[in-house]
């Protein structure tokens, strides 16, 4: 692979569901994490204003956010981010698998945390913030391969 987004593409082509692909992921490039991982990540994210991009959707839509998470929320069963320009509220007795992936790209590996139901299906991904043609940031990839062992 040579971009992230060519990833749905090999998942059409071989007729995998995103979470089978994961298991089949040659060794170091899927790894399975505890949704505690997830949560720890947001936090140092939060705390030491580390820029993210989360994607959260379904098959109808999608939203995306690309900046920093500040105001971190956890009550009863629900993990919130409730910031002023984006808001998230994740159920995590619903959180079946936490990933970290790692996917090839011309610009270097890129490094997300993929959340799913107790179907495969995708709950939420969140990357370090970054654009084509530029590397991933650093402190993102030293939080998650840290965090994720």
């Amino acid at each position: 692979m040579k971009d992230s987004h060519e990833f749905f593409g090999l998942l059409r082509k071989f007729k995998l569901s995103r979470t089978q692909a994961l298991h089949l992921a040659p060794a170091g490039y899927a790894k399975k994490v505890d949704l505690q991982a997830f949560k720890t990540i947001a936090e140092t994210c939060s705390g030491q204003q580390i820029p993210v991009m989360i994607f959260v959707g379904n098959k109808g839509c999608i939203q995306i956010h690309s900046g920093n998470i500040t105001k971190l929320v956890p009550m009863g069963p629900w993990f919130n981010v409730l910031d002023p320009e984006f808001n998230l509220h994740l159920r995590e007795d619903l959180v079946a698998g936490v990933w970290h992936v790692i996917k090839p790209s011309t610009d270097g590996d890129v490094n997300s945390i993929e959340l799913n139901d107790a179907e495969g299906e995708m709950i939420l991904q969140m990357f370090g913030k970054r654009k084509p043609g530029i590397p991933e940031l650093t402190e993102w990839r030293e939080l998650v391969n840290h965090t994720s062992k």
